[in-house]
């Protein structure tokens, strides 16, 4: 069995799984990728490991890709390795999306991959990047003005569709394996596209690299221990984000002030958490993060900015809420007799218990309870939506709702959901507001009603 490089870490290390867990290799035919193969080809007859392969034609090289695509199946026979292969047309997808022919291919090519590790059952997918490919990766984002997570490059495993991605050559230069294709002579294609500097990657590696090299000849081995460190200092920033978020949001929220006394650098992530968790994964722009900053400071009660996917931040309150522009926190309009002793609010999915008792009872943290004066109802007892300029007497005062909930930090996706009790001289009580002046009971030998709402999801 061939030495294995010193610089190439194993998968099993990469991704905490056993040894033996089977794996899936991107490849080209590229020298990069079939160095890759090569060694875990290799490695695969001590572990045990099942290694596959899987090849994408793009359809933009013409014969050139199909004789590509026939080097790939023979390597692949000579080491024992069963190849999966996609024809795919990528110019005609990239017209049809609107994407660049570079953003197209990487789609499709890691929808392919996906696909393949969920239907063979194939947890790992092994990619061939390397050093040179990392720093190409980390000064293309120091062009686009990238934070710390982009300056870090390639991530040296990550989670994906179809299990998890890992890159046990990130950390050797392409000299390296070029050397080691050499040392064990290892056939391997050139693709022409390669030479193309219309396309960036490719600009960034015949032009700007070599001028790198040209003032330190280690430019590349050192930019492998930049981004370990990079790396580690985005993990430790990411872990403190996570901290931070804990103790300062509630549930889709952050406390402006929190905000604002936080570093940047941590309350910056803490807003893209909490964005990623409440957008189901996507991510935002610095921009956005900026924009969500500048409301914080502000804290102008239910002011707004619009984020991407249909999502807004709402200041109400103090806080900083994400809400779905498409799914308003608002309930069809009802209004509904109360009958003893049970009323059902299918609406809001609350519950209300009326019974003719003050009979002191455990009330949970999903249950509100009033005790009414029975004397003192107007009418017939009946609940209905909040609206519009709604106002109950409190102190001797006819107060306004919207006020009473902003002054008593009432959460806005929890003040359509309440429920408003009334009888004949208008609203009498509102869970977690009050209830209207000289209806509470206050003698337990008066007549009273103990009327509780019950919540559930």
């Amino acid at each position: 069995m061939p030495t294995l490089p010193k610089q190439f870490i194993c998968a099993s290390e990469l991704s905490g799984l056993p040894a033996d867990t089977p794996i899936l290799v991107a490849f080209s035919g590229g020298a990069d990728s079939s160095a890759l193969l090569h060694m875990l080809a290799h490695e695969a007859k001590e572990t045990g490991a099942v290694v596959f392969a899987a090849h994408v034609n793009h359809g933009i090289r013409g014969e050139e890709a199909d004789r590509d695509e026939e080097f790939c199946r023979q390597t692949a026979d000579a080491l024992g390795v069963r190849l999966f292969v996609l024809h795919a047309d990528v110019p005609n997808e990239a017209r049809a999306t609107g994407e660049s022919i570079e953003t197209a291919a990487r789609r499709i090519r890691y929808d392919y991959f996906n696909r393949l590790m969920l239907d063979q059952n194939i947890p790992l997918l092994a990619t061939a990047h390397n050093a040179n490919d990392n720093l190409e990766t980390m000064l293309f984002h120091l062009t686009r003005g990238s934070g710390l997570s982009g300056l870090c490059g390639i991530p040296i495993s990550r989670v994906c569709a179809g299990g998890c991605i890992v890159r046990p050559l990130l950390g050797m230069t392409r000299a390296e394996i070029l050397s080691y294709c050499n040392t064990h002579e290892i056939s391997y294609v050139n693709d022409s596209t390669n030479v193309n500097t219309e396309y960036t990657r490719n600009r960034i590696r015949s032009e700007v690299i070599p001028a790198l090299t040209a003032i330190h000849p280690s430019a590349v081995e050192n930019s492998v221990r930049l981004a370990e460190h990079l790396r580690a200092d985005a993990l430790c920033l990411d872990g403190m984000a996570k901290q931070f978020l804990t103790e300062a949001r509630r549930d889709c929220a952050i406390a402006c002030e929190k905000i604002l006394c936080a570093p940047s650098a941590i309350s910056h992530r803490a807003l893209m958490l909490l964005y990623r968790e409440f957008s189901g994964g996507t991510a935002l722009e610095y921009a956005h993060l900026q924009a969500m900053r500048r409301l914080a400071e502000r804290a102008v009660p239910h002011s707004s900015i619009s984020l991407p996917h249909g999502i807004s931040a709402v200041i109400e309150d103090g806080w900083l809420y994400l809400q779905s522009k498409t799914a308003p926190l608002s309930y069809e309009p009802y209004e509904i007799p109360l009958t003893q002793p049970k009323t059902l609010i299918s609406q809001t999915k609350c519950e209300i218990v009326i019974e003719p008792s003050q009979t002191a009872k455990n009330i949970y943290k999903t249950s509100i309870q009033f005790s009414l004066n029975s004397a003192t109802i107007k009418g017939m007892l009946f609940v209905r939506n909040r609206r519009e300029g709604d106002r109950i007497l409190l102190g001797g005062m006819h107060k306004s709702l919207k006020k009473l909930f902003c002054e008593k930090k009432i959460p806005p996706e929890l003040r359509a959901r309440l429920p408003i009790l009334c009888d004949g001289d208008g609203i009498l009580a509102v869970p977690m507001l009050g209830i209207r002046d000289g209806a509470k009971a206050k003698d337990p030998f008066e007549q009273s009603l103990t009327i509780t709402f019950n919540f559930f999801e």
